[in-house]
């Protein structure tokens, strides 16, 4: 399958383009005093032209049984239930400060060879908001947190980290989570077909 930029995609995030659309799939969520439930994830990674990815995610807990990921389902059979969270916001390469003169005279790299620096600013309703600095290389992104702030009602998030990859056509994903006084550990995972 050949892949071409979204059109109108800024090139700044030309690194995140493989992203761009609508996800849907199953995955599970399990943390301490929350027992392991079959989740429903719809996220979505959208343009508007400008140096950045639009984003959108939302989380429902599974009607139904799921007993594991590794097959992949047919998504008209997945039912949403009770919505669990959702969040949305921002995806942006860092700007690179223009290299040495010694630069311009050296080949470029292969696409997705040298990795891009990323920062991601995400809100939820929960009440907190989360600062995510990483990397993208090639179809996959590393982030951590750097700042997660909350107001004086908000859930007791200090910090998470998150990897995306795409694995044949399948965009996998893997959150974890330190939150209401535990250390950063397994939160949700999942795996989701483009829509």
């Amino acid at each position: 399958m050949t892949f071409s930029f979204p059109e109108g995609l800024a090139p700044e995030v030309y690194p995140l383009a493989w992203l761009v659309g609508g996800w849907r799939g199953p995955g599970f969520l399990e943390y301490p005093d929350i027992p392991k439930r079959p989740i429903v994830s719809e996220v979505t990674f959208d343009h508007d032209g400008g140096p950045y990815l639009l984003y959108r995610a939302t989380t429902w807990l599974l009607d139904g049984e799921l007993d594991s990921i590794e097959e992949r389902v047919d998504l008209d059979t997945l039912r949403p239930g009770q919505l669990w969270s959702s969040e949305s916001g921002y995806w942006r390469v860092t700007p690179r400060p223009p290299d040495d003169a010694s630069a311009l005279t050296e080949q470029p790299s292969a696409p997705g060879t040298v990795p891009s620096e990323i920062e991601v600013l995400l809100a939820d309703p929960s009440g907190h908001v989360s600062v995510y600095l990483g990397q993208a290389q090639g179809p996959r992104v590393e982030l951590a947190t750097d700042v997660v702030a909350r107001t004086n009602f908000g859930a007791e998030v200090t910090a998470a980290s998150r990897i995306y990859g795409l694995v044949q056509s399948e965009l996998f994903w893997a959150w974890d989570l330190a939150a209401f006084g535990h250390e950063l550990q397994s939160y949700a995972s999942g795996r989701l077909q483009r829509l």
